[in-house]
């Protein structure tokens, strides 16, 4: 009896945990939509003003507002600092037990790469685009952290983990790989053929012989033409009108059969690429963690002292007029 009713509670926790995932995943747009939202509304505000030269900008009625000891200036620079804590924020979860209850490592560092990103550009508008001194630097330090921090949010995509965030072992992904292999061969949608040029990945000895970081090259070119190869998938079944209407195979075509089919081939394109990247990937992810530290450490130390100097010496020493 008890073997009968196994299956029912593993089928309610995933549900609970594709239900927390969705709610995860909308929490993430929302974020990165009020990102753009409010520095689409920054640049439209201040377009006059930051594109004048420097010796116009005191005449601009906007002055006053904009520059960085401006009312809004000011403003600008308290939210990067409090984007700056945010980024660390992902560190610190480590170390600090109570932290690290709130939510899984991959949710905190979406929201760390929301955080990282937007905060070069809310510098920057802080700044007013002077770039100098020690702000500067701090600045183009801060622009190769968020660099980085992009780079290494793609890399971590692609190292397949478990749900208790332990990576999944080579057979495991092999046997995930078989599964959706058998899957795609019981459509009857597409020829072997068509799929087989869709899912073409590099040997394995291939990757093993140009190195991780053109492995990695090759593995970003591949994840390019996937929805373009997709698209091609969507329009050889579909007529002009759903051509048109899935802006040529883009978007999703509104067949169930094809959308389930297009499901199998990008899942079993992300597994076969994970099986022959996975060594590459895990050996270039580690490098990253090696030269994305130090350049986050000399961020938050020139960062602080920034924030020293100006509270310390004023506005008007650092030129801020």
């Amino acid at each position: 009896m008890s073997l009968l009713q196994s299956p029912v509670p593993a089928k309610t926790a995933e549900r609970k945990r594709d239900i927390k995932e969705r709610a995860h995943r909308i929490r993430v747009a929302i974020a990165g939509a009020a990102s753009l939202l409010l520095l689409a509304a920054i640049a439209v505000y201040g377009a006059n003003y930051y594109t004048l030269p420097l010796d116009q900008r005191p005449y601009s009625d906007k002055y006053e507002l904009l520059k960085p000891g401006g009312t809004i200036g000011i403003k600008l620079g308290v939210f990067g600092t409090v984007l700056f804590f945010i980024i660390f924020l992902y560190a610190l979860r480590k170390v600090v037990p109570w932290l690290s209850r709130w939510g899984t490592a991959k949710q905190w560092m979406d929201f760390h790469v929301i955080a990282g990103v937007t905060a070069p550009f809310i510098i920057a508008f802080h700044a007013s685009f002077k770039f100098s001194g020690i702000a500067g630097f701090a600045f183009w330090i801060m622009v190769a952290v968020a660099l980085s921090g992009v780079i290494g949010r793609y890399l971590y995509s692609k190292i397949p983990r478990s749900l208790n965030a332990a990576e999944l072992s080579l057979n495991e992904l092999h046997l995930c790989e078989r599964e959706l292999t058998e899957a795609l061969l019981a459509q009857s949608l597409y020829p072997a053929e068509r799929l087989n040029r869709v899912l073409a990945v590099p040997s394995a000895a291939h990757i093993r012989r140009i190195g991780p970081l053109l492995a990695i090259g090759e593995m970003i070119s591949l994840d390019v033409r996937l929805p373009f190869q997709v698209a091609g998938l969507r329009r050889a079944s579909a007529s002009l009108t759903r051509t048109i209407l899935s802006a040529g195979g883009l978007l999703s075509s509104g067949n169930r059969e094809v959308e389930h089919v297009v499901r199998l081939v990008r899942q079993k394109a992300a597994f076969s690429r994970r099986v022959v990247f996975l060594n590459q990937t895990q050996r270039v992810f580690h490098l990253w963690h090696v030269i994305h530290r130090p350049f986050s450490y000399a961020f938050a130390v020139l960062a602080i002292l920034h924030i020293v100097v100006v509270m310390g010496l004023g506005f008007m020493s650092l030129g801020f007029r």
